[in-house]
């Protein structure tokens, strides 16, 4: 499928949950300037594997349950359904409206997270759904970011930000933004 290079992209961070192998982690596709990449933190296992295959799949997805899931624990194998690419098996979330497959290069490593640069190979619109911005959807979004930085140092000023997308969430989420936040108060308390 012919397609603009950031299509589904939009110009700016893209909040996907990327899958590499049977492996599934929330991560931000920067699209700038032409270009499309991601920073991933050196110490996890999503940088690792993308090490190792050099392919990263995009989830295209709206259900924040299953964003705060990849965030904090790993995904079953009955999420992924596999297919073929190039010859090569890759695996895509089963519920994705839609994805891409990157051929993933690192460009560059610091002590702390690598850049990736990223090079769609085959794009598919699973599903076609119109979505509008809801904020609390976006917010526990951002409080699950805020979330897994905050397991690991317990910052203050992370808890005050998480807290303040919790009373969006509360304000403005439906029924599976609010089981989505009770499943990041188990994960972050």
């Amino acid at each position: 499928m012919n397609s603009p290079p950031f299509w589904p992209m939009q110009e700016g961070i893209n909040e996907i949950i990327a899958s590499v192998g049977l492996h599934a982690a929330p991560i931000g596709v920067i699209c700038r300037d032409n270009r499309i990449m991601m920073a991933v933190y050196r110490t996890s296992h999503t940088a690792s594997l993308i090490e190792k295959s050099g392919l990263v799949v995009a989830n295209i997805l709206h259900d924040p349950v299953l964003f705060v899931r990849a965030a904090f624990s790993d995904l079953g194998p009955d999420a992924f359904t596999e297919f073929e690419v190039g010859g090569r098996q890759v695996y895509r979330i089963l519920s994705a409206l839609s994805w891409v497959v990157y051929q993933a290069k690192i460009d560059q490593m610091t002590e702390q997270k690598i850049l990736v640069s990223l090079e769609p190979i085959q794009t598919e619109l699973a599903q076609s759904e119109i979505v509008p911005i809801n904020r609390g959807r976006n917010s526990i979004i951002e409080a699950a970011v805020h979330g897994t930085r905050y397991v690991l140092n317990r910052d203050p000023v992370l808890k005050q930000m998480i807290d303040h997308h919790v009373t969006l969430v509360k304000r403005c989420g439906g029924e599976r933004e609010l089981e989505a936040l009770r499943m990041l108060e188990n994960y972050i308390s």
